[in-house]
């Protein structure tokens, strides 16, 4: 039958199994009257061809074995009890595996150590029966199917058909790899379950030890072959070692960064297996990198991680040098390759007219960004796993005991390491460059550039692990090196352009997020390059009088990545999708600037200067849109009913993450339980957020409270926040109050817990006040309430003056109420000093920035605060003095 033919069947039988039943349509039915034999068998062996010849076929139009028909024949075979069921799957294996060793087949070269026999790894079988035996294989064990006793019995069946009397059935070598690899795995799932942890497995069935004498047989037959890097073309060693490699899985059970094995071996398997790896590097007067054929570089690198995983502790100090020698080199590789590839999109972008045809200039692109040649991402890639696996290791072997002489001493290690690591920091950089100098061209050049990534998931994955586990010194000396490069764009560019890529890997954008919102990037992400350095200027520093911009909207601003989604949101985001990535794009910037926040002391004027211009220039709409996700009406659907039933787990969610955030001060937790998106993981980010904005923003969100004109949403809101986020707020407010030192004789603060008061009594020459503030349940939406208890000495006058300015002052906080009280008390120790108040707000100390009163009119000489004459010029429309009316 041809291909096209065989297509267009398998299509037919297809929409026939989705119109009537796959059971009807290839599976065993009982037949009653029974006919003759001879007919049912005939029957029935039919029915196992189709089936067979389904999988074979493979992908067909409007549909796929993998993604149509495994599910479906899954589930007819859990519903079916009878005998009949487990002879028509041994039907269609046995049919699959006679084809497989007619046709033979390589498929090794997609076997993985880490991952299963997952859509990835087996797409890339070409030989049809091989391909679609080892699906039906990996999707039988995989659902529980086939049990480990089944798994066992086909392991037998396997290993009989290796040999033909005393020959080797070469195909059959050939096609063991993945179905070994699978069925190990299957093996080894009762000694995980059964809780066997000890180095040396006690195999405690005939069965399983005749698995274990089968791989040490494998590992004998291997040792009488030459070391690798002396194989020659035509000796069967490849196959008899990619056998062995396919006998040691690794899990990632707690994620690729806690790789682990996932079998327990004997202590014979593991000398014979450590023999092996040491027979690689025992060869006079040759490197390892001396045979530079790919198959052998790929044999290697395979084999360092299964004996890396499997026979660590038994290293000394040459198999650890020989181990990192060889991961440092591949891995550079790598680099060589992704900055090529990264320099090459450059000069296309750099070079380009507008004159120049996009789709030949798209077509050329392509051409730069997939690479034709991939054996340096898949060696890289099984560097990168034996870098995950040293890496754990090394961190357990810091927390022994330190008299411990084992080789793996941090102090010999730990330079090689980071210098591994700086080079799988320069192909995150380069991947991220590439896709920010496309996007200065278009979307679609951006988008081409990333969809590079999609083909390499597991490199990504395992190079976005390594990035979020590096320490912060290896990723300064990283960002320093990406900034030499010279390139169009520069570290910063690269990691916004992965964190919001069209085409997401969710690895690697945590991964950007995780760097963005660390240091050394964290401070210098967030504000624009030219205006980075004012922030670390003094705010009270004397400033030249004569300079009349004094606007802060003038003097900083936000990167621009960024300050299209705070400053420039629009409000065209409240139509779109929950789950939209431009949505999701918004949180994750309004996060890095929150954190960001977060992370500069209070105090600090980097912060004032930042907060302010935020007040005054971001778009409230962000709030709109996180209540767009949290689901304050379910809130109060519950408070309305008993008190002691649970939250819906809708709002539980969200609730938890708001409260989580405030106590924290972090939102990494919620990132990073993002992906893949979901409306309940946007919702619980967006609760974060939210509390994190109460803190670090009390007054934007009090601001934006206040405007609300549906009195039903703002109850609802208020409601919420009374209940999940007030509380932590308080607390720590009231906290912070307690702990800050004041220490002045003339100022002292007592604060009450049970009443959420605080009295500040401050006491001058025979002059004295108390003054209560009281945060309200709902704080900070409604505004804190400051009242006068005593006065000794004090005009009314100035004690409204004084009552005013702390209302003033903790009102427009966007930070600690400890700062604010703090503030308002140097506002009248400078006032009693005889410094002079600002005629326009009547205080000493800006309520806002926290600056002196110091342009100084040329005629009346009365001075002002800088922000405050601005904001006077600007709404009198006028440059004059505000009290003697002279040009100022």
């Amino acid at each position: 039958m041809q291909a096209s033919g065989s297509n267009k069947f398998v299509s037919f039988i297809n929409k026939l199994i989705l119109e009537i039943g796959v059971d009807t349509v290839v599976g065993f039915v009982k037949h009653d009257p029974s006919p003759p034999e001879e007919a049912a068998n005939e029957e029935d062996t039919a029915r196992a061809w189709l089936a067979a010849e389904i999988l074979c076929t493979w992908k067909w139009p409007g549909g796929s074995a993998v993604a149509c028909f495994l599910p479906l024949l899954s589930s007819y075979a859990k519903s079916r009890t009878y005998c009949f069921q487990e002879i028509f799957l041994d039907s269609i294996f046995n049919i699959l595996l006679d084809g497989a060793l007619v046709y033979g087949g390589r498929s090794a070269h997609s076997l993985s150590v880490v991952w299963p026999a997952s859509d990835d790894v087996v797409k890339v079988i070409e030989e049809p029966f091989l391909r679609a035996l080892v699906s039906l294989l990996f999707t039988l064990v995989k659902d529980d199917i086939w049990e480990t006793k089944k798994a066992m019995i086909v392991f037998e069946l396997l290993v009989n058909k290796l040999f033909l009397g005393e020959a080797i059935n070469r195909n059959c070598l050939r096609i063991l790899p993945p179905l070994v690899n699978i069925l190990v795995r299957s093996l080894c799932r009762r000694s995980i379950a059964s809780g066997e942890t000890g180095r040396d497995a006690n195999l405690d069935s005939l069965e399983e030890n005749h698995m274990q004498e089968a791989i040490e047989g494998w590992l004998q037959r291997l040792l009488l072959f030459p070391p690798l890097i002396l194989w020659q073309t035509g000796e069967d060693m490849e196959e008899w070692l990619w056998l062995v490699i396919s006998c040691y899985p690794l899990s990632t059970m707690g994620g690729i960064q806690a790789l682990k094995p996932e079998r327990n071996i004997s202590a014979i398997e593991r000398t014979l297996l450590l023999e092996l790896f040491r027979k690689q590097r025992h060869v006079a007067g040759v490197t390892a990198a001396a045979n530079q054929l790919p198959v052998v570089q790929m044999l290697l690198s395979k084999l360092l991680v299964i004996s890396l995983g499997y026979c660590w502790k038994e290293f000394n100090e040459e198999d650890w040098e020989f181990l990192l020698s060889n991961i440092r080199h591949w891995i550079q590789s790598a680099v060589v390759m992704m900055e090529e590839v990264a320099e090459s999109v450059n000069d296309a972008i750099t070079s380009m007219s507008t004159s120049d045809n996009l789709e030949i200039f798209s077509q050329n692109l392509k051409q730069i960004v997939m690479v034709s040649d991939s054996f340096p991402i898949d060696i890289a890639t099984n560097a990168l796993l034996s870098f995950s696996l040293f890496s754990g290791p090394l961190i357990l072997q810091q927390a022994e005991d330190a008299n411990n002489v084992n080789p793996l001493r941090t102090e010999r290690w730990d330079p090689i390491k980071d210098r591994i690591l700086e080079g799988i920091l320069r192909i995150f950089f380069c991947t991220g460059i590439a896709e920010a100098i496309a996007s200065s061209c278009c979307h679609e050049a951006a988008s081409i550039v990333a969809s590079f990534r999609l083909e390499h998931p597991y490199f990504w994955e395992l190079i976005a692990s390594s990035v979020v586990n590096s320490s912060t010194h290896v990723r300064e000396r990283a960002v320093k090196s990406v900034e030499f490069w010279g390139l169009s764009k520069g570290p910063f560019s690269s990691l916004y352009a992965i964190l919001f890529s069209s085409r997401q890997v969710h690895s690697l954008q945590l991964a950007a997020y995780f760097m963005l919102s660390t240091e050394p990037v964290s401070h210098l992400a967030i504000i624009g390059e030219d205006t980075a350095s004012y922030l670390v200027g003094d705010t009270t520093s004397d400033q030249d009088p004569s300079r009349l911009d004094l606007s802060s909207e003038q003097r900083i601003h936000l990167r621009e990545e960024i300050s299209c989604m705070i400053v420039k949101l629009p409000y065209e985001v409240l139509e779109m999708d929950l789950v939209a990535p431009q949505r999701v794009n918004i949180f994750l910037a309004w996060s890095l600037l929150l954190s960001h926040l977060w992370s500069l002391p209070s105090s600090s004027s980097a912060r004032e200067r930042l907060v302010q211009y935020i007040q005054d220039s971001a778009n409230s709409v962000i709030l709109v849109c996180l209540f767009q996700h949290i689901p304050v009406e379910l809130f109060m659907a519950h408070s309305l009913k008993k008190k002691d039933t649970e939250l819906p787990p809708e709002i539980a969610e969200v609730a938890s993450a708001a409260t989580r955030a405030i106590k924290t001060g972090s939102l990494l937790f919620s990132v990073e339980s993002l992906w893949p998106l979901e409306e309940v993981k946007i919702a619980s980010l967006a609760g974060a957020i939210f509390g994190l904005m109460l803190c670090v923003l009390p007054a934007f969100v009090r601001g934006w409270f206040t405007d609300l004109r549906d009195r039903s949403t703002s109850t609802v809101i208020e409601s919420f926040t009374r209940a999940w986020c007030s509380p932590a707020l308080i607390a720590n407010e009231l906290s912070q109050i307690k702990k800050a030192e004041f220490a002045d004789e003339n100022f002292s603060v007592s604060v009450s817990k049970s009443a959420n008061e605080v009295v500040a009594t401050y006491t001058k020459d025979e002059t004295g006040m108390d003054l209560v503030i009281r945060l309200p349940a709902s704080y900070p939406l409604r505004p804190v309430d400051v009242d006068c208890t005593r006065s000794l000495g004090i005009s009314e006058v100035k004690q409204r003056k004084w009552l005013m300015s702390m209302m003033s002052f903790v009102r427009s906080q966007n930070g600690a109420l400890a700062e604010a009280i703090r503030i308002w008390k140097n506002n009248f120790d400078k006032e009693f000093e005889g410094v002079e108040e600002c005629p326009i707000c009547y205080s000493v100390i800006h309520t806002a920035n926290h600056s002196l009163p110091r342009l100084a009119c040329k005629t009346c000489k009365h001075k002002f605060h800088s922000a405050c004459l601005y904001k006077w010029f600007s709404t009198s429309h006028k440059s004059s003095c505000p009290l003697c009316q002279s040009p100022f």
